[in-house]
């Protein structure tokens, strides 16, 4: 082996082995974890997040910036009155600098910091908005797909009735009407499986609509619907909504921003501090020095603002509260969904769907010993398929009530840990 061949092959083996885990993550099933993580790197809405911060970290910036100086220059031709008419040039210059009252100021930054608060829960609420749209989208699909599984095994079982029924039919052991009716039901499943798959199809392209980076094709999905949830404490919930509800801390953090404006509006009767020099050139004289203003709350007393802040600061307490009890009034009503949801999937899976099975399974050997008649048969049929529908939607309403629990204590909130 030449030294030219064998620099060849271990650059090629590296290259493949390089690009094999990518190849490898990009043929993977899709989890949701994995589908989240791209919804938020590439849906607009995720750029709207990231706003948020900045314009959190752009208001707290702004509220401890101090105002600019003013300078003033002016230039003028001027002759004495008196004596000699001198005549010449007389220049001014003056530079002043208002310098914040501190109490004043440290309550403007107070205010600006809850207003800062106040965004970012704005942005955590977007978030959470978004991650769980995609939770909604990823099991719609589930959904969907699993309703085409059920109805690929109804089409499945009426058409092996169907042949069943055709070779009893040529043998004499059934009559034509029955026949028929068995050829009827397949093609009315047909028609059901063709339904569920354009289903699909339409649940598949809401996910990736909201993906918008393009996914695999075939998309393969990995994961399930929910199963049956243990009870859940409803302290733990309450605890959570009002520790990270985002609408709770956004309208606390308004409520603090309110007093905070309230406090520098009553500190505000003394104003800020204006120190100037100045420097001024006269046909006679030059002059330099300084001059401090500061205004005396004699008159305003800055009363208006002071009124004004009031109202807006009771306001948002009220408003805060009221959150508040909206929020944990919701949170009751969801909770009670999630278990009412958990609690069907679990008496449909462990009573109803067996019992089904159980049912079909000794209808079906009745009616090929020829002790029942067809109309049993597919009446047992399409009650054990109904129970599957039904379990596979119970899990489904889990799921969607599971996603509107999230929506209030967190997407990070597991049941099942």
């Amino acid at each position: 082996m030449s030294r030219r061949f064998a620099i060849g092959l271990y650059a090629s083996a590296i290259l493949v082995l390089g690009l094999s885990p990518r190849l490898h993550a990009d043929d993977a099933p899709l989890d949701i974890d994995r589908y989240v993580e791209i919804v938020l790197r590439s849906n607009p809405a995720g750029a709207g997040i990231k706003a948020f911060d900045e314009a959190a970290a752009a208001e707290r910036k702004a509220a401890r910036l101090f105002p600019d100086p003013l300078i003033d220059v002016s230039r003028a031709r001027g002759r004495l009155t008196e004596g000699d008419a001198v005549r010449g040039t007389e220049n001014a210059f003056s530079i002043t600098q208002s310098i914040p009252w501190l109490v004043s100021f440290a309550a403007e930054i107070r205010a600006a910091d809850r207003a800062a608060d106040a965004l970012r829960a704005g942005g955590v609420e977007a978030r959470w908005e978004l991650v769980l749209e995609a939770r909604r989208a990823f099991a719609g699909l589930l959904f969907a797909r699993a309703l085409v599984d059920i109805a690929r095994s109804v089409e499945a079982d009426a058409r092996s009735l169907k042949d069943l029924t055709d070779r009893r039919a040529e043998l004499g052991e059934s009559r034509e009407a029955e026949r028929i009716k068995a050829t009827v039901e397949w093609l009315r499943r047909q028609r059901d499986l063709q339904a569920a798959e354009r289903g699909a199809e339409a649940a598949e392209s809401i996910l990736r609509t909201i993906a918008l980076e393009p996914l695999p094709r075939p998309l393969v999905l990995s994961g399930e619907l929910p199963r049956p949830i243990a009870p859940i404490d409803p302290g733990v919930l309450r605890e959570r909504l009002i520790a990270e509800n985002p609408k709770m801390r956004a309208a606390q953090a308004q409520a603090a921003q309110q007093q905070a404006l309230l406090s520098a509006a009553r500190r505000a009767r003394i104003g800020d501090i204006d120190v100037a020099f100045y420097r001024t050139e006269e046909l006679d004289k030059i002059s330099n020095g300084f001059t401090i203003g500061l205004t005396i709350p004699l008159w305003n007393a800055n009363r208006g603002e002071v009124a004004r802040t009031t109202a807006a600061a009771a306001l948002a307490e009220a408003a805060a509260g009221h959150t508040r009890v909206d929020l944990l009034a919701e949170l009751e009503a969801r909770a009670r969904d999630l278990h009412v949801a958990s609690g069907q999937v679990e008496i449909i899976e462990r009573d109803i769907l067996p019992a089904a099975t159980r049912s079909v399974e000794i209808v079906r050997l009745s009616y090929e010993e020829g002790e029942t008649s067809l109309l049993d048969l597919l009446d047992a049929q399409r009650t054990f398929r109904e129970t599957q529908r039904e379990a596979i939607e119970a899990r489904f309403a889990l799921a969607l009530a599971l996603a509107d629990i999230q929506r209030l204590v967190g997407p990070d909130f597991d049941p099942w840990r």
